[in-house]
């Protein structure tokens, strides 16, 4: 996608993807860079350099991409896409500093998380900055709908993240439970930028709802690879340490239906393991076997494409042009990725 998210050798997928982006979008991107550096540049030397660590940590900006890409298939990437492809970015990566803490991750993307290198409270005080960034950027770019599209969707981050934290503590998720978490807050975030982008680009109102539609979905199954990749992934490659929601204690997909499948005295010792504290190596192991032996990673990776697959089909309101294509492409990447 971006050079940033790119040390390693491509798949043709990924190489393809990155050649369409770079050619539709990759001037305004590359401004969008810039703006997120100027942005957080601050006389407080923490809040630049915390911010630059998390932000500059080789993520994939598939957000502001998405805002992008919806915005120019819509009709327009006017100049303004530059300013809230920041915003998009910069919310999202409070997010992250944030969701550190709660998770006390030592690591993000391959490096130290904010949290394990300056603490807890300089991590939420500047998360807490970056949200005020991104609130007072839209407020200079002054349109309604579109303050109103990321009003809702931060609202519908943080309750995601409090249910989260009730079923966590519960002992209990469904897989109604993971996926309500997962469409309120990943999936609500990403739909909001696939939103702004058809505002931006001057859509009919059934256009902005399809590509919003179109990036709820993606953002499902982003979510559900995401999660699924804890239990398979290559350590050095997904930049985490594997089982790391385990440690937490989050039930998600793969895990779930594991659960659902398992003998009793295989529940129960999946329950006994999860409470835990400080589950080690060997429990991790044990975990990840048992999610091997009933399937839960194919059961959630058939999940996924089936989200994938609606939000294609989203897609169809559009004539069919490159932008609609590579859009298409990303949805495929999501499911296909490997970290």
């Amino acid at each position: 996608m971006t050079p940033a998210s790119m040390d390693r050798a491509l798949t043709p997928l990924e190489e393809l993807l990155k050649e369409k982006v770079g050619r539709l979008v990759g001037p305004t991107l590359a401004a969008c860079e810039a703006e997120i550096d100027r942005t957080l540049a601050s006389t407080v030397p923490l809040i630049t350099e915390l911010g630059n660590h998390v932000a500059s940590a080789g993520g994939k900006r598939l957000r502001p991409i998405l805002l992008l890409l919806c915005a120019k298939l819509s009709g327009s990437l006017a100049p303004r896409s530059v300013r809230l492809g920041c915003v998009v970015e910069l919310l999202h990566t409070a997010t992250l500093i944030h969701d550190d803490v709660v998770d006390q991750a030592p690591l993000r993307r391959g490096r130290p998380s904010a949290n394990a290198r300056w603490g807890s409270d300089a991590s939420i005080l500047v998360g807490d900055h970056l949200y005020s960034k991104s609130f007072a950027l839209l407020v200079q770019d002054g349109d309604r709908a579109v303050m109103e599209t990321l009003a809702h969707a931060t609202v519908s981050m943080t309750e995601a993240e409090v249910f989260q934290l009730e079923r966590k503590r519960s002992g209990i998720t469904t897989e109604s439970d993971y996926l309500w978490i997962i469409r309120k807050k990943t999936a609500s975030f990403i739909a909001a930028c696939c939103r702004i982008g058809a505002l931006v680009g001057g859509a009919p109102p059934e256009q902005v709802d399809a590509l919003a539609a179109y990036g709820e979905n993606l953002g499902i199954a982003f979510q559900i690879v995401d999660d699924s990749l804890d239990f398979i992934a290559d350590e050095a490659r997904l930049g985490k340490a594997i089982g790391s929601d385990l440690r937490e204690g989050k039930r998600t997909l793969p895990l779930i239906v594991t659960l659902e499948r398992a003998t009793s005295e295989e529940q129960d010792r999946i329950q006994s393991l999860l409470k835990s504290p400080g589950l080690s190596d060997g429990a991790i192991g044990e975990l990840r076997a048992l999610v091997a032996r009933y399937d839960g990673v194919p059961y959630a990776a058939a999940r996924a494409m089936v989200y994938a697959k609606k939000g294609k089909a989203h897609l169809e309101n559009f004539a069919p042009r490159e932008e609609r294509e590579t859009l298409a492409l990303l949805a495929d990447y999501v499911v296909d990725r490997d970290r």
